[in-house]
């Protein structure tokens, strides 16, 4: 079938209730595309082709890496029949719901970050534009072969600042599996709704199974609304409980308990997957699934009877196991020997903690063995000293912060005398409890807090900061760590200096390098990618910041490239364009002075690319004149064309 003379379809791809999408080519443009049309009957509900066309104008204005792109909407007649169609970007790959079906078990951990952090990415973008999907689900997510995510499916989303107030209540937008409790009860989504669904996926990508399930949408519904989800690690072990904090609190019933919007999600999930700590976990066995899972009869009996048939194919093997095991002995030699070590550590320990305590303002930080909940009941603390105090809070993932100290002659030890909130108050791990202690003596000093590496700036860490008496700079380096994440502190976390004492944080650009390359009457500001170290055949992803310095009055192309690694011969290149702010057209000739303009560019790496440094460049150009670069700012340019980062293939 031929579409309007252009859009041949070819093949099925998937059918929904609604709509249908065909794999097609336009012969106009002469490329691969995927083509969306309106089912009947419902190209004859007028409610319904405004739908279909809000989702095409919603979709076409959100251009984001991780969003499928919108190429054109319109409508065909053949004979007495008008099919309504989108035409967006093929995306050759397979959605979630195929890969978890394909999988049949969990995803490894570190493969669900990354498609999580992508998603919240993409997500994240539609909240910062005023919008929420509303319809979050594996089969609303595609995934490349390369690994990168696309989102599509904007069908139901809404502009949730103009619903909240308008929406009727009885109206329920999603799909049961994947909607928030909210959604469940008729109330208008929010970014923090599509959070939610969000944490679905990422539960049922850890786990290979959503965490409530039923036939009856109504049952679903209320077990959104009342039933704690089953704790992951009950069902994949390999998960670490850190991760499994962050997909919990995703999962909280109360909107407010969760991450606000899905940009605040996918930091969470991105500093996660920065952390040493948590790296060294990618990378283990495939889980061990509980007999009782059903995930039992897939893997864990065929190996059982693989390693009968083993024992007896080799009789010689399993009479050996039954005698002594001389390296199970020499382990557990080992093992001792390191108990016997540990014994002067927990001297000095004892003998630290049983020291009385000075009044230097205290922050504790969570640490692994945090209990595994959505909140945590604030202890009791007063009566107790500041050293024992702070330690209970923080086996909870609470942290500790002194908010006065008051000089008692009748005080032994440093002891808290108040504290806020009250005791028995639900808080989420990592909040904070006030405390104020007495002190024998007063001392004007503070401990840089533990817990800021690896967390992102913002306006609770400034405030608390500031109340703790610092004088706070800021630093930004590049660093492809998430914006504002806190990359390291001068002086170091951990130290005692006076009140007053000037702290630097320095933190991470989010990728984004500063160039200010003056190509007057335009400024090259920035550059900024999603990272620096790819494989041959992936996409690379930048954008470009560019602002006008004076009316340009004349349209340029913007052409893109990468070059060998001595900058002569170009090994691949964008397919030049005419510049975009946030995916809208934005030509030249009508910039004037002070137009900013965020265009976001791709290109493919050749497949056959050896590893090594290779160059990437940009430039402007009108005809064979390429705009020429008056001052190269931070980064150099050669012939015009402007580099923006070196890549590393491996």
């Amino acid at each position: 079938m031929l579409l309007n003379n252009r859009y041949q379809l070819l093949t099925l791809l998937a059918e929904g209730g609604v709509a249908v999408v065909y794999a097609a080519f336009d012969t106009l443009l002469s490329r691969r595309v995927a083509v969306k049309l309106l089912k009947e009957p419902f190209a004859s509900d007028p409610l319904f082709v405004e739908r279909f066309h809000r989702e095409a104008q919603l979709a076409a204005n959100l251009s984001h890496p991780n969003i499928v792109s919108i190429y054109d909407v319109g409508q065909a007649l053949a004979g007495p029949t008008t099919y309504y169609y989108i035409v967006m970007e093929l995306v050759e790959g397979e959605n979630l719901a195929q890969r978890l079906r394909r999988y049949a078990r969990p995803f490894s951990v570190e493969e669900a970050v990354q498609v999580g952090a992508q998603l919240c990415q993409a997500v994240g973008f539609a909240h910062s534009r005023g919008f929420v999907h509303c319809d979050i689900k594996p089969q609303n997510v595609l995934v490349t072969s390369s690994g990168q995510v696309k989102v599509t499916d904007f069908g139901i989303a809404r502009a949730w600042q103009a619903e909240r107030a308008s929406a009727p209540a009885h109206e329920v937008w999603g799909t049961p599996l994947y909607y928030a409790p909210e959604q469940a009860a008729g109330a208008p989504p929010t970014p923090a709704s599509d959070v939610y669904s969000i944490g679905v996926v990422l539960y049922e990508l850890l786990t290979a199974r959503p965490p409530f399930e039923s036939s009856d949408p109504r049952v679903l519904a209320r077990m959104h609304q009342t039933q704690p989800p089953p704790p992951i690690h009950t069902l994949n072990p390999a998960v670490p409980l850190q991760l499994e904090r962050i997909v919990l609190r995703a999962l909280a019933k109360d909107p407010s308990q969760r991450y606000p919007d899905a940009n605040a999600f996918a930091r969470a999930l991105t500093a996660y997957a920065q952390q040493g700590d948590a790296r060294t976990q990618f990378n283990l066995a495939p889980v061990s699934v509980p007999p009782d899972s059903p995930l039992a009869t897939q893997r864990v009996q065929p190996v059982a009877a693989a390693r009968l048939a083993a024992e007896e194919i080799s009789p010689t093997r399993a009479r050996r196991q039954e005698g002594p095991d001389v390296l199970l002995w020499l382990l557990g030699l080992v093992a001792f020997l390191c108990v016997l070590g540990l014994v002067p550590l927990y001297v000095a320990v004892y003998r630290a903690y049983t020291r009385p305590a000075t009044n230097l303002p205290l922050f504790a930080t969570p640490t692994v063995s945090v209990v595994i909940g959505q909140q945590v009941s604030v202890p009791l603390l007063v009566g107790r000293p500041i050293t024992e105090a702070a330690s209970q809070a923080a086996a909870l993932g609470l942290s500790v912060v002194i908010a006065e100290t008051r000089v008692s002659e009748a005080a032994m030890i440093t002891t808290v005398v108040e504290q806020r909130p009250a005791p028995g108050t639900l808080l989420m791990p990592g909040d904070v409890v006030s405390v104020v202690v007495e002190s024998p003596r007063f001392v004007q000093r503070v401990v840089v807090p533990p817990w800021l590496i690896g967390n992102t700036l913002g306006e609770p860490i400034s405030r608390t900061l500031s109340d703790a008496g610092f004088r706070v700079i800021v630093e930004e380096v590049f660093d492809f760590a998430p914006s504002g994440l806190i990359l390291r502190t001068d002086p170091p976390p951990g130290s005692v200096v006076e009140a007053g004492q000037t702290l630097t944080l320095t933190i991470s650009s989010g990728g984004r390098k500063m160039l200010n390359v003056n190509l007057s009457p335009i400024v090259l500001e920035s550059v900024t990618l999603q990272r620096e170290r790819y494989r041959p055949g992936e996409v690379v992803q930048f954008s470009v910041q560019w602002r006008a310095l004076a009316p340009v009055g004349r349209d340029y192309a913007v052409g893109w490239y990468l070059l060998t690694p001595d900058a002569n011969v170009v090994l691949a290149q964008g397919d030049d364009r005419a510049p975009m702010n946030n995916g809208l057209p934005a030509p030249t000739q009508f910039w004037v002075s002070g137009t900013q303009v965020n265009d976001t560019y791709v290109l493919r790496l050749p497949s056959t690319l050896p590893p090594g440094s290779y160059p990437l460049f940009i430039s402007l150009y009108a005809g064979n004149e390429r705009l020429p670069v008056r001052d190269p700012g931070t980064t150099t340019a050669k012939d015009n064309l402007v580099l923006l980062h070196v890549l590393i293939v491996q």
